[in-house]
């Protein structure tokens, strides 16, 4: 081969090595994946004892909760937040079905805009390419950091249900981590979870 052939080959070898891998699967597989996503909803959860929702306090309120997906993982985000706001708040809850009987006095809409996983990778690899299982691809690390992350977002606004007026809004965010800087001969975990 000539030296033009060996430099364009390294060329789209170092080109395809620096282009990151994002995944965002339909359910989550793995224990690992499972622990991202719940523990950084829990951080979620948490936080919003830290925001100015002081006028919920020993209120009655009603959650709305949406999500481009309606799934188990929306589902368990509402609960932490609910147990969340009734530790730090007092607060009770009334289902959709119970509201002509038993009124709320709020409303908290929760918006969430992302509740899933998240996995890139920096740096120098030489990928090996499954051509039959393309998800089934590797790389051998020269030196690289790969990283692999729980991501929950949520956007919320509570509303005063007699006036309709909103009475405060904000967003809560949280990433949980389990990276790994890799190079041929040994790898260091930089984990959240362990």
């Amino acid at each position: 081969m000539n030296k033009s052939k060996i430099i364009l080959l390294l060329t789209v070898l170092l080109y395809i090595t620096g282009c990151s891998t994002r995944e965002a699967g339909k359910q989550f597989s793995g224990s690992t994946e499972q622990r991202l996503i719940t523990y950084s909803i829990n951080k979620i959860a948490a936080d919003f004892a830290n925001q100015p929702l002081q006028a919920i306090q020993g209120q009655t309120i009603q959650i709305e909760s949406h999500f481009v997906v309606k799934n188990n993982v929306v589902d368990y985000a509402t609960a932490k937040i609910k147990s969340q706001l009734t530790e730090t708040f007092g607060t009770r809850f009334v289902e959709a079905s119970e509201l002509p009987l038993a009124p709320a006095q709020y409303t908290l809409k929760l918006f969430f805009t992302s509740l899933g996983t998240d996995r890139d990778s920096a740096g120098f690899s030489f990928p090996i390419i499954n051509l039959s299982e393309p998800e089934r691809s590797t790389s051998i690390s020269v030196l690289a950091v790969d990283m692999y992350h729980g991501i929950s977002e949520c956007n919320y606004v509570l509303v005063d249900t007699r006036s309709n007026q909103i009475v405060s809004k904000g967003q809560v965010s949280a990433r949980v981590k389990t990276d790994n800087f890799t190079t041929p001969l040994f790898s260091v975990p930089i984990s959240d979870i362990d």
